[in-house]
């Protein structure tokens, strides 16, 4: 089975967040052909299982891509599925469709091969509006391990950090700008900022530095003539299992005395699921010394695992018990961007590695 043609399908048939079945139909027509055992569950996750003897290792990643933006802004169209200049162009190529290609052609190659051990692939929905997919899947799906597809440029990776946006809310009296207001809730907020800038939210030894930044600005009513009666300012933070988003919390809240601190929760319909967690996305950090990831280093002659920049859905497949192992093709400063693409040569080489993976994780059952 051909990656780069099944990438280019799979581009071609959109599938923003909540929205896979494009996307997962293309995937099931594609497994049909090798025999595996399908199952859809209720929040639109397709699971295909190869029986076997050993371990059973799980090849994953998410159906979902973020929006394309302005179509016109792209050098090629977003959604053509091109292959130009050596790469396959397009949405989601490297974040992370290109994956989920390298991944079926992979299966391909070990059904083929009669490969005798037990693997999976578990492809979910809408990652990137907090991972209502695999929080499903991870209810029922029992892999001995995981491989999560997300781009790393074919290097294993261990984990990343977690992700918490609080809001802190300002109250005041809204009035007409042209009349004295001590109430105006600006003020509280220019306090808070400035307590806020000298932050100090320490290191994590896995995971680096804790950072908390203000993004957003939020004002009601919004009119340049009135002195709003409520102020919310969001606040991207980024933190190691050390601090934990209630340490993370506890300092914004200490440095921007006189706001109201809150976590703001998301409802995320998916498929016949309806799954409801906060803006809190946890990080996950695999031991180096874990035996799963010792084997796939040594398959792979790499010799340590660096981390992912951005948040991923291994928190959540974790609950399930297994270990996640990161790896998969693409540069992952190109997801999200109007250059998006990934090359020919990374998608052959990802089907090639993931078959050496699932052997090596499945010794050789």
């Amino acid at each position: 089975m051909d990656p780069v043609r099944l990438a280019a399908e799979l581009i071609r048939a959109r599938s923003p967040s909540t929205e896979e079945g494009p996307a997962r139909a293309v995937l099931e027509a594609a497994l049909r052909e090798l025999g595996l055992d399908l199952e859809v569950d209720r929040a639109g996750n397709l699971y295909a299982l190869k029986e076997g003897r050993g371990p059973e290792v799980a090849l994953t990643g998410h159906m979902d891509t973020v929006p394309a933006g302005d179509e016109g802004a792209w050098p090629v169209p977003p959604f053509a599925g091109e292959v130009r200049d050596g790469f396959v162009w397009g949405r989601g190529a490297v974040d992370m469709k290109g994956a989920l290609a390298a991944m079926v052609a992979a299966a391909a190659e070990l059904v083929q091969a009669r490969y005798p051990g037990r693997f999976s692939l578990l492809f979910v929905g809408a990652e990137e509006v907090g991972g209502a997919g695999s929080r499903h899947a991870a209810g029922w799906v029992r892999p001995a391990v995981f491989v999560l597809g997300e781009p790393s440029r074919r290097r294993l990776v261990r984990g990343h950090r977690g992700r918490i946006e609080p809001h802190l809310v300002f109250t005041g009296r809204q009035g007409h700008a042209a009349l004295e207001n001590p109430e105006n809730p600006l003020f509280a907020l220019g306090e808070a900022l400035v307590g806020l800038r000298g932050l100090e939210l320490g290191a994590d030894p896995d995971t680096g530095p804790n950072t908390c930044q203000p993004t957003q600005v939020r004002v009601s009513p919004n009119a340049i003539n009135v002195v709003p009666g409520r102020v919310e300012l969001t606040l991207d933070c980024r933190y190691g299992p050390r601090v934990g988003s209630e340490g993370v919390l506890r300092a914004v809240g200490a440095a921007a005395a006189g706001g109201r601190l809150e976590v703001p929760e998301l409802e995320v319909r998916l498929g016949e699921a309806v799954l409801t967690y906060p803006f809190d996305f946890p990080p996950y950090v695999l031991p180096p010394g874990d035996p799963w990831l010792q084997r796939a280093l040594g398959v792979l002659g790499q010799k340590e695992a660096p981390l992912w920049p951005f948040t991923t859905d291994a928190p959540y497949l974790a609950r399930t018990g297994a270990p996640v192992l990161g790896f998969g093709p693409g540069d992952p400063a190109l997801a999200h961007t109007t250059e998006e693409r990934v090359e020919v040569g990374e998608l052959l080489a990802a089907a090639r590695d993931y078959v050496r993976l699932v052997r090596a994780l499945g010794e050789e059952a």
